[in-house]
């Protein structure tokens, strides 16, 4: 079966279990009339730039930036961006396709997902949807986030998806300077950052598995095979 035949549907599929599921009508939109957010929780990222996933980035940014997610909305990474394409400006880059090192359309729109799980873990927002790299492809030296802090996300098939739970709207806002990449959570009143902790533990010599804290709490378990490749 053709690649595009079994990305609709999984598309389908997806449509209809939101729709069961009671959240496909809940999805964030775009909004004409923001909300004044004066505050904002930091976070921020070392960002190993090509012109490439710079190009990536800066159209999945300007998409999500114009989402404002009013309380018990749900932001879906990929209702926001849609499909990944050349008709989008999009461009092959680098990324993690079936566990192999691989250019593809959007590629490095992983990091962007990643830090947008991770300050909503700083946040308690709820996490509805979101999946862990199945390979751990990076060593402690070239490592620029912490080993469970990471959403992949593959079109049609995984989503990231988090429900503000918050009283007040939010936002997600983000600059590049330089090699940094940074994110800001924007919301009406001061929410506390939480501590969020990942520790590992290694199952055999291949598997290790992550368990996320919030303030000492687990709250989700990643496991990940350990590979890393000479081109790393």
């Amino acid at each position: 079966m053709p690649y595009y035949i079994k990305v609709r549907l999984h598309l389908v599929k997806s449509i209809v279990h939101s729709v069961i599921n009671g959240q496909y009508f809940s999805f964030a939109t775009n909004q004409n009339n923001k909300s004044s957010l004066p505050n904002s929780l930091k976070l921020e990222q070392e960002l190993k730039p090509n012109e490439a996933k710079i190009k990536n980035l800066s159209i999945a940014i300007k998409r999500i930036e114009s989402i404002q997610i009013n309380p018990n909305e749900i932001f879906s990474f990929w209702h926001t961006i849609g499909n990944p394409s050349k008709n989008k400006g999009f461009v092959g880059s680098r990324s993690l396709v079936n566990g192999k090192l691989e250019n593809s359309l959007g590629g490095g729109l992983c990091q962007l997902s990643g830090l947008i799980y991770y300050i909503s873990l700083h946040a308690k927002l709820e996490i509805l949807e979101r999946h862990s790299h199945s390979i751990d492809i990076y060593t402690d030296e070239t490592r620029f986030t912490p080993l469970g802090s990471d959403a992949t996300v593959a079109y049609g098939y995984k989503d990231l998806k988090i429900r503000n739970n918050l009283k007040g709207p939010i936002r997600f806002q983000f600059s590049i300077e330089g090699n940094r990449l940074i994110i800001n959570l924007m919301h009406a009143s001061v929410i506390q950052k939480n501590k969020v902790e990942f520790k590992e533990k290694a199952l055999d010599k291949e598997t290790v598995e992550v368990d996320t804290l919030i303030n000492h709490e687990i709250v989700t378990k990643s496991k990940y095979k350990r590979l890393v490749p000479n081109t790393v």
